[in-house]
Formats: C-alpha cells, structure tokens, sequence
C-alpha cells in the first residue's frame, strides 16, 4: 500500500510516506495504551514515513511487522528481549536501523539496538513529534538511510537497513543491507545484556 507523498497530523506534516495504515483492526491493543497514545493512534494508526526512516507500528493484527502488539506484548516482544525494557514500555516507533522508540511513565525514550542502552529523551509523544519534523535526519540519525538512497535504492515498507559492521563498532566503511523486520526482529544476534 502506498499512500500519499506527505500526510498532515495537527499541524505536523510527516513526510515521504511509504505505507499508511487507516484501519484499528486491534482494539484490545488500542484500548491498553496510555491516553497520549490512544489519542494519537485514533488519528494516525501507524505509517512509514521519510522513505523508511520512521515506523510508527499501528494497532493492526496484520502485517505482522507492523504490529504494535507483536513487539510490545507477543512473541516479538522487546521487553523479553532486551532487561533495559519493562512491560509497560510502549515500543510505538522505530527507525530504518532498527532502533525503538518507546513510551515510558509519559515521556519518549529511545532504545539503541545495537548496545541495549536506552535514553529518556525527555519529550512528551508530541514535542518527539515535534522534534522529528524539524529535522528528521538529525533528530532520528538518518544520515544511513540518506546514505542508501543516494545509491539510487529504496527501502521498501516492512524493511530496515542492517549495517555491516555494526554502527556501534569503529570501521572506515559500512555497508548497509535491506532486512525484514521479522528478519531483524528475530534473527538480529542481540547483545548479552
């Protein structure tokens, strides 16, 4: 499915969209999440936006890579996997390197995939929203996918990019390789935390 170039949320404009899913088809999900989440998933149920640099799941039983509930309750879940993370934790969000973007006790944090260590970035949902539309590529470190593009390819919806070597490892060159996500989100070697 690909949607229009741009879509307008309360005088936030999400651009390069890829993917935008309009149906709530998981209500169960919808109605567990904190009230600044709810509302937000009732106007905005999950899209891809600036050619692949932001996924923010939606509240849908299928595509699986695109579920909230898979990654925040079910068998992807990133609490199981990572001790950084609680229950509670909402991994609405991740960007093309696979790095999550969760709700915590009413702020946004961020989780770096490749070390576990998180951050509280000190945002409400909206001022992240905020943040991400003045500058996307260097607010969600995008300059990878920026990078990728360039070389005239495209990162398709339900795919991340997979650095060789990781970005956490010092190296003169990296190459970037698209990845499924449930590829990343289950064969991804995760870091011994």
């Amino acid at each position: 499915m690909i949607s229009p170039e741009k879509y307008t949320y309360k005088k936030m404009e999400f651009r390069g969209i890829t993917y935008k899913d309009e149906m709530i088809t998981d209500q169960a999900t919808l109605q567990r999440l904190p009230p600044d989440l709810k509302n937000f998933y009732r106007e905005i149920n999950g899209l891809v936006a600036y050619q692949g640099g932001l996924h923010i799941r939606g509240c849908v039983k299928d595509p699986s890579w695109h579920s909230l509930r898979r990654v925040w309750s079910d068998d992807w879940a990133l609490h199981r996997k990572f001790a950084t993370l609680t229950e509670h934790d909402v991994p609405f969000a991740q960007d093309c390197l696979g790095d999550q973007y969760f709700w915590r006790l009413g702020t946004i944090w961020r989780l770096y995939w490749d070390d576990g260590e998180v951050e509280d970035l000190e945002l409400e949902l909206y001022d992240f929203f905020d943040e991400v539309h003045l500058d996307p590529i260097d607010f969600l470190d995008l300059e990878p996918l920026v990078y990728y593009l360039e070389q005239g390819k495209t990162l398709s919806p339900g795919f991340l990019l997979r650095s060789d070597p990781p970005l956490s490892i010092d190296a003169e060159h990296y190459e970037f390789m698209p990845v499924s996500i449930e590829d990343f989100l289950t064969d991804q070697v995760l870091p011994s935390l």
